[in-house]
């Protein structure tokens, strides 16, 4: 089937193929022959602009026009490969055994289930570490043949355990993206690192999710003991699964880019002052 998918906008993870298109529809004549016309939404906030293309797409073309995506709440049981993302970016699991009230995915996409490996370098499943260890060595076997390999959607760092380690330390790996959302999360997440350290990752490999916008000191005192323990921190403010993008004074937005940005992370650190010493 022919299916042109719709995105609000481009980012490096949206596909490029003839068939993507990102925005208003085009003339008529530039659109391709298709089947079916797929207006995909990641993020909540997102919903009414992506109800806005439907109905643009709707007026343009005489063939079905789809509305869904995680903001929607679409099922997300299987994958198919290049459909909503870059085709070198995978999922070889859905879900999530764990119940953390901040994140969503647990709720769209249920518990874990491991999928078909396909090619591709950049793993971005949730939580790939709940995974058997017969799905992961098919994982790392198929990985073999890969360069620039970065697991991106977050290691569960009570999870990265010597067999994780040794597995990689034989691929060509790019980025091991870590999580520590919560203060509890920095013991392990400190452990992990210095193991991954002793494997011969560095900082630039190792980088570290880490979920901020309740306490501005001690978010910026977790995210300094990662970056001590030998990852890069990469802060995340939490927005709500809502309609309206959860808003923050600007102060914790400066926070987050500068803990977002490697360059501004090493500066600051290297100063040794806090965020609020000398403000935004």
């Amino acid at each position: 089937m022919r299916i042109i998918r719709v995105f609000s906008r481009r980012n490096s993870y949206t596909p490029t193929d003839d068939y993507a298109f990102y925005g208003m529809p085009p003339l008529a004549e530039l659109i391709p022959e298709h089947d079916e016309v797929h207006i995909s939404c990641v993020f909540s906030w997102d919903k009414a602009e992506a109800e806005e293309l439907a109905y643009q797409w709707e007026g343009r073309t005489n063939k079905p026009v789809k509305l869904g995506g995680p903001a929607f709440g679409s099922p997300s049981e299987d994958f198919v490969q290049g459909m909503y993302i870059k085709p070198n970016i995978i999922f070889t699991t859905r879900g999530c055994n764990n119940a953390c009230p901040w994140c969503i995915v647990p709720k769209l996409e249920g518990p874990l289930k491991e999928l078909p490996v396909c090619q591709g370098n950049v793993i971005q499943d949730n939580n790939f570490l709940q995974a058997s260890r017969v799905h992961k060595n098919k994982v790392f076997e198929m990985l073999r043949t890969q360069r620039g390999i970065c697991f991106k959607g977050g290691l569960e760092v009570d999870l990265i355990d010597s067999h994780f380690i040794n597995a990689v330390t034989g691929l060509r790996i790019k980025e091991l993206w870590l999580a520590c959302d919560t203060d509890g999360d920095l013991p392990r997440a400190v452990k992990a690192i210095g193991n991954l350290k002793k494997a011969g990752f560095s900082r630039d490999k190792i980088k570290c999710y880490a979920l901020i916008g309740d306490d501005m000191d001690r978010n910026e005192a977790r995210l300094r003991e990662i970056y001590h323990a030998g990852a890069m921190p990469f802060a995340q403010l939490y927005r709500e699964f809502t309609d309206t993008k959860t808003k923050y004074p600007p102060e914790w937005n400066a926070f987050q880019r500068m803990w977002q940005r490697p360059a501004a992370t090493k500066a600051h650190m290297e100063r040794g002052t806090m965020f609020q010493e000398y403000g935004t």
